[in-house]
C-alpha cells in the first residue's frame, strides 16, 4: 500500500511540475504558460485578471505589469467575474441579462482570451459601450519605475481586426490583436471623463470596445452598435511578447489571419515613390489605391517570402491624400495611406501669411506669440516688403508689454518664471537680427541671454530653472542660446562680442554637460513622467552639442546620451501606424487647453511639439549616418505639414482618439472675439485653431491663458521652424553598398557614370550625401555645379545649416 501511495504522490508531484498549467502556491493565483514556451502569466483565479505577464525577451526574462485596481484586466468594464464551475480558466458575470465572459487559453508563443458577450433580453442590447480593459500597467509616475511600465504606443482598428502594442522605455513589446471585428478602442486617461482643464500626464491603461454606438472613424466596423435578442459575439484576443518593431506586424499578422501594411514613406513629394511591404500569411488578392480625386489604381505585388509581399507606388503629381486598400484571399481587409505634399516653400510661405493675417499677441506663454519664428524666418527667405515690416513693427511696439527693454528684466504678468517665455524671444531677436541685418536685435537677444544665463535662472549645476524645477529640457532654452551664439560668434573679432559669445556658450554647455549626467532623471512642467517633451528635448540638445564638439570622444559622449533618451522615447511614437495623418509623430495628451478643448485628456499628435522629435533625429542622423534617423524625421515631418491644408488653412493638431464626448470652443455668433463650448464627439479629425478669432478687445497687452488671446495654439508654429531649419534648403541622398540610392527633396539619376542630383527647388543651397561605397558624383545647384569622383562617407555639398557648421 505504501509503495503504491508513493507513486501516486510522485505522479501528482510530475504533473505539478510539468503541466504548463497549474496551481500557484497561492491559491487565489493561477498561473499559465512556462519557461518551455517562453511565457508566464499570473491570474487571479477569483477575478479572471491578470497580475503579470513575463516573457523571455532577448536572452532574458523581462515582466510586463497589470493593475490591481478597477482597471486591472483583462476584465469587462463595470462587470463582476467569477470561475465558472467544471470550466478551468473561464469566468463569467451577468449583468441585466447581458452574459459577459473570459476564458483563457494557451499558446506556444503567447496568451489566447477568449472574450464573449450574450444577450439574454427580449430587445436589443444597445450599449454607448461594452468594454474591454486590457488592464496593462501604464501609468509612468516617477523614474525609474516609469521604466517597467508600459505605454500603449498604437491601438488600431481595422475593418475585420484590431491590433497593436504597449511599450516599454526599455523597448520591450508586448503586442495585442483581436481576430475578429472591433467597434473602437481607448485610452483610459487618469482624469478620464473630467469635463474641465486639468493637467495630468498619466494613462492608467487602454481598452478595446467591441461595441460601441456611432459615429466612428470610417475605417472602423460600423455594425457593432448592439446585439440582437439571444445574439452571442465573440472574440479572440491575443497578448504576446515581440522581440523588435520590425517584427510586430509580421507576428500580428500570423496571430490574427489578417493583413498588415507598411510604407518606406509616408508623405512624398511630387517627385518621390514609396516601397510598400505587406505582411500576410493568406495570400493577396486585391489592392486598391484611391487617390486624391477618387479615382483607383491597382498595382501588383511580388511575393518575397511566404508571409511578405512588396510592391513600389509612384503616385500621380496629385496633392493630397492617398488610399490604400488590402485585401487578402480569406477575406480580411486593411487600409494604409500615404500623402504627396506640396514643396517646402510653398508651406513657409503660407505660414507666414497665416501669422501676417493673425499678428501674434505677446502672453504669459510663448505658445501665443510663436508665431514671430515663422515670420522672421520667412522674412529671411522669402522677403516681402509689406508683410514683413508690418510684423516687425507690431514685435517693437508691444514687446515692452512684455520685458523691460531698458533692463532687460521680464514683466510680472509676462511668467517671468517660464524659462521658455524668455529663451524663445532669444530665439526669435536671432531671427529677426539675420532677416534684417539689423545689429539691434542682436544686442537685445544678448541683453535676454544675459537673463537666461543669471543666477535668477541658471543654479550652480548648469541647469534652468523655474522656482527651483528642473527646466532645461522644457522647450529648449540652451539650443536657444546656442542659436545666439552661433550669431554672436559670427562678430567675435570685436572684444565685446567675444566676450558675450564665451559667457553665452559656456552657459549653454554647462546646462547640456547637467543633461549628460542626469539623462532621463529630469522634470519637466505639470505631472512629471516620461514626458515626450522632455525626452525630446533634451535629446535634441545633447544632440546639437554633439555636433559643436571637435573633441571625438566628447562628441561621442553626447551622441550616445542622445540616442539613449531617443531609444526610451520610442514608446512614445507612431512609428509603426500606417497612416501618413499620424507616422512618425509623437504622442502627447494634456495639451487639448491650447485650443480650450474639454476634456484635457486626449491625445494630440502630431502636435507643433513633435517638432522636437524631428530636430533630433535630425541631428542624429547627421551624427551617426544611420538612415533610420533620416527616415523617421521626414515622415514625421511630413506628418506635421499635413496640419496645413491645401488651401493654406492652418489648423491645430490631429486627434488620433476615435471618440472623444466633450465640448469644443467655437465664437459665439452674437459676440465677436468670444467663445462658448459646444458638445461635440471627435475622433481620428484635425482640430482647428482658436487664436484668429479669439483676440482681446485691447491688443496692447499680454493676454493670459484661459482668456482671450491667451491660447496656446500657436505651438503648431514650431513644425514650420523645425521645417526651416531641417528641410527648406537642404536634400538627402542616401547611397547604399550596391550603388542603389534613396532621396529626400530632390531626384537622382545615373548619368555619364556619375550619380547626379538635383534638388526638388531652387531655394535649396545644400545636399549632404551619405555613401556606403565610392561614387562618383554631381550635384547641381542653383548657383553652381559640384563633381567629386571616388566619394565615399557623409559630406554636405553647398551650404550646411548655420547651427551645424
Amino acid at each position: 500500500m505504501a509503495h503504491t501511495c508513493n507513486w501516486y504522490l510522485l505522479g501528482i508531484l510530475i504533473f505539478l511540475c510539468t503541466n504548463s498549467i497549474s496551481l500557484f502556491a497561492n491559491e487565489k493565483e493561477l498561473s499559465l504558460g512556462n519557461h518551455r514556451l517562453g511565457w508566464k502569466a499570473i491570474l487571479n483565479s477569483e477575478t479572471g485578471t491578470l497580475t503579470r505577464y513575463d516573457c523571455f525577451v532577448d536572452g532574458k526574462w523581462e515582466i510586463v505589469p497589470f493593475r490591481n485596481d478597477n482597471m486591472s484586466g483583462p476584465s469587462w468594464e463595470g462587470i463582476q467575474l467569477k470561475p465558472v464551475d467544471n470550466q478551468p480558466y473561464t469566468f463569467s458575470g451577468t449583468k441585466e441579462e447581458i452574459v459577459y465572459s473570459l476564458s483563457y487559453k494557451e499558446m506556444p508563443e503567447h496568451l489566447i482570451v477568449e472574450c464573449s458577450i450574450t444577450n439574454l433580453r427580449k430587445q436589443n442590447f444597445v450599449p454607448e459601450r461594452s468594454r474591454l480593459i486590457l488592464g496593462v500597467n501604464s501609468e509612468m509616475k516617477t523614474f525609474p519605475d516609469w521604466d517597467n511600465k508600459f505605454f500603449p504606443t498604437l491601438l488600431r482598428c481595422e475593418k475585420d481586426f484590431a491590433w497593436g502594442y504597449f511599450m516599454s522605455p526599455k523597448q520591450v513589446i508586448m503586442a495585442v490583436g483581436v481576430e475578429e471585428p472591433v467597434a473602437s478602442y481607448a485610452l483610459n486617461y487618469i482624469y478620464e471623463g473630467w469635463l474641465k482643464w486639468k493637467w495630468g500626464h498619466q494613462i492608467k491603461t487602454a481598452s478595446f470596445d467591441m461595441l460601441h454606438c456611432l459615429p466612428l472613424p470610417s475605417r472602423h466596423p460600423q455594425n457593432l452598435s448592439s446585439l440582437r435578442p439571444n445574439e452571442t459575439k465573440r472574440w479572440t484576443l491575443h497578448l504576446g511578447a515581440v522581440s523588435k518593431l520590425s517584427e510586430v506586424k509580421n507576428k500580428l499578422s500570423t496571430w490574427t489571419k489578417a493583413p498588415y501594411i507598411h510604407c518606406s514613406k509616408y508623405t512624398l513629394s511630387e517627385a518621390e515613390s514609396t516601397n510598400i511591404s505587406v505582411y500576410s500569411h493568406s495570400p493577396i488578392k486585391e489592392v486598391v489605391i484611391i487617390n486624391p480625386k477618387g479615382g483607383a489604381d491597382r498595382i501588383s505585388f511580388k511575393k518575397q517570402t511566404n508571409d511578405l509581399y512588396r510592391s513600389t507606388y509612384v503616385p500621380s503629381s496629385e496633392n493630397g491624400l492617398y488610399l490604400i486598400k488590402i485585401m487578402a484571399a480569406n477575406g480580411k481587409t486593411a487600409e494604409a495611406s500615404i500623402y504627396v505634399r506640396k514643396p517646402w516653400s510653398w508651406y513657409m510661405k503660407n505660414a507666414r501669411d497665416f501669422v501676417t493675417k493673425n499678428p501674434p499677441l505677446f502672453s504669459n506663454g510663448c505658445e501665443a506669440f510663436y508665431g514671430y519664428y515663422t515670420s522672421f524666418l520667412a522674412a529671411r527667405h522669402f522677403p516681402d516688403k509689406v508683410k514683413d515690416s508690418f510684423i516687425e513693427e507690431r514685435f517693437n511696439r508691444t514687446l515692452p508689454f512684455f520685458i523691460d527693454t531698458i533692463t532687460w528684466i521680464p514683466k510680472a504678468n509676462a511668467a517671468p518664471d517660464r524659462v521658455q517665455n524668455f529663451s524663445a524671444l532669444t530665439g526669435m531677436l536671432v531671427d529677426l537680427w539675420e532677416a534684417t541685418g539689423n545689429i539691434s536685435y542682436l544686442e537685445k537677444a544678448s541683453k535676454v541671454g544675459d537673463y537666461i544665463c543669471s543666477e535668477k535662472v541658471q543654479t550652480s549645476d548648469g541647469a534652468y530653472r523655474s522656482k527651483g524645477i528642473h527646466y532645461t529640457a522644457v522647450i529648449y532654452p540652451a539650443k536657444s542660446m546656442l542659436e545666439l551664439v552661433v550669431a554672436e560668434k559670427t562678430l567675435a573679432d570685436h572684444p565685446k562680442w567675444k566676450e558675450r559669445y564665451e559667457r553665452h556658450l559656456n552657459s549653454a554647455e554647462r546646462a547640456i554637460k547637467d543633461l549628460l549626467l542626469r539623462l532621463d532623471d529630469i522634470q519637466t512642467e505639470g505631472d512629471l513622467t516620461l514626458e515626450d517633451g522632455m525626452v525630446t528635448c533634451s535629446a535634441l540638445q545633447l544632440a546639437l552639442q554633439g555636433l559643436q564638439e571637435e573633441n571625438e570622444n566628447k562628441r561621442h559622449l553626447y551622441t550616445a546620451a542622445a540616442q539613449y533618451m531617443m531609444d526610451k522615447h520610442q514608446c512614445l511614437e507612431q512609428l509603426l501606424i500606417p497612416d501618413c495623418r499620424m507616422n512618425g509623430a509623437t504622442l502627447r495628451y494634456w495639451e487639448a487647453l491650447d485650443v480650450y478643448f474639454v476634456p484635457n485628456q486626449v491625445m494630440n499628435s502630431p502636435h507643433g511639439w513633435t517638432a522636437w522629435k524631428i530636430y533630433a533625429n535630425y541631428y542624429l542622423y547627421l551624427l551617426t549616418g544611420e538612415v533610420r534617423y533620416l527616415s523617421d524625421f521626414m515622415n514625421t515631418l511630413g506628418s506635421c505639414a499635413q496640419i496645413m491644408e491645401l488651401n493654406g488653412n492652418l489648423r491645430w493638431g490631429f486627434i488620433p482618439d476615435p471618440y472623444i464626448a466633450g465640448k469644443v470652443c467655437v465664437e459665439m455668433k452674437e459676440k465677436k472675439h468670444h467663445w462658448q463650448p459646444m458638445d461635440s464627439i471627435v475622433g481620428e479629425q484635425y482640430l482647428d485653431m482658436i487664436s484668429p478669432w479669439l483676440r482681446p478687445d485691447d491688443e496692447n497687452s499680454v493676454c493670459a491663458f484661459k482668456e482671450r488671446g491667451g491660447a496656446g495654439d500657436n505651438t503648431v508654429q514650431e513644425i514650420f521652424k523645425a521645417m526651416e531649419e531641417c528641410a527648406l534648403t537642404a536634400a538627402y541622398v542616401v547611397i547604399d553598398e550596391k550603388g542603389q540610392f534613396q532621396t529626400w527633396n530632390c531626384i537622382a539619376k545615373y548619368q555619364r557614370g556619375k550619380l547626379c542630383v538635383y534638388p526638388n527647388e531652387t531655394i535649396v543651397s545644400g545636399v549632404h550625401i551619405n555613401a556606403f561605397k565610392e561614387i562618383s558624383l554631381e550635384v547641381v545647384l542653383p548657383q553652381q555645379t559640384l563633381e567629386i569622383s571616388c566619394f565615399k562617407g557623409m559630406k554636405w555639398f553647398g551650404n550646411a545649416p548655420s547651427l551645424i557648421k
